[in-house]
């Protein structure tokens, strides 16, 4: 009778073949599932930061989040505002405001300015991770918040959810690498009602030609979208106009 099987030399070609598509699809599919976690890591932070905001402000009667802190000095303002968030999020303070500890150095912060030479929207940028307050939180995500002097002369006549009260820049990973924008950090403007306003997306600063210049899909200054990534600046908006999707490589 004539036995069924495979030979020893097949069974090690067949796993030979095997192992070489695995090699070969699995970076592919690592990449791909932690890009799918992007998004929704990044709507959670956002989320968790924007609540505590509201709840903030109506705890304590203030109607803007620039007012909540006192103190005339602007980094006195930031860190009584940011010492009070902490009271209604879970988080801990993990750098003073003007300090350049290792995270905060301006050597760790280059990916925010990459190559890009606009010394007042880098400013904007760079700001969070330099100059900022910073905070841990409980779920892993890295706050670094700083207030601007925008709502003293720009946008006072517009209501709340318009004018800007500073900016914050978000690293999902914490303190972890890779520490890149449009990887793990993301910027934002912080409008004076506490919510966040994507760096990228159609109205991040509430400004018509700053924010065509930085429009994620085809800004002149910055872009992320299927073809093109720049600094990696306005990838933010290219997630949140895109379903929390990164549709950039």
């Amino acid at each position: 009778m004539k036995k069924l099987g495979f030979t020893l030399a097949e069974v090690l070609i067949t796993l030979g073949i095997i192992g070489v598509v695995a090699a070969l699809t699995a970076p592919a599919l690592i990449q791909n599932t932690g890009s799918a976690q992007i998004g929704p890591k990044l709507a959670k932070a956002v989320s968790t930061f924007e609540n505590a905001n509201e709840t903030m402000l109506t705890t304590t009667g203030a109607t803007k989040v620039s007012t909540v802190g006192a103190g005339e000095q602007r980094n006195d303002r930031l860190e009584d505002y940011a010492e009070q968030l902490s009271n209604f999020m879970k988080m801990n303070l993990y750098e003073e405001a003007g300090q350049a500890t290792e995270y905060g150095s301006t050597e760790n912060a280059e990916f925010f300015v990459k190559d890009y030479k606009d010394e007042e929207v880098t400013g904007l940028i760079e700001f969070p991770i330099n100059t900022g307050v910073k905070y841990l939180s409980k779920d892993g995500f890295l706050y670094a918040i700083t207030f601007s002097g925008i709502p003293q002369n720009v946008n006072r006549d517009k209501p709340l959810h318009k004018q800007i009260a500073g900016y914050v820049a978000i690293d999902i990973n914490g303190t972890a690498n890779p520490n890149r924008l449009g990887r793990d950090v993301f910027g934002f403007s912080l409008r004076e009602d506490g919510t966040l306003s994507p760096m990228g997306s159609s109205d991040w600063y509430g400004d018509p030609e700053t924010d065509a210049r930085f429009y994620w899909k085809d800004g002149t200054a910055d872009q992320c979208n299927e073809e093109t990534v720049t600094t990696g600046m306005s990838c933010a908006g290219s997630i949140f106009e895109n379903n929390l999707e990164v549709i950039y490589q």
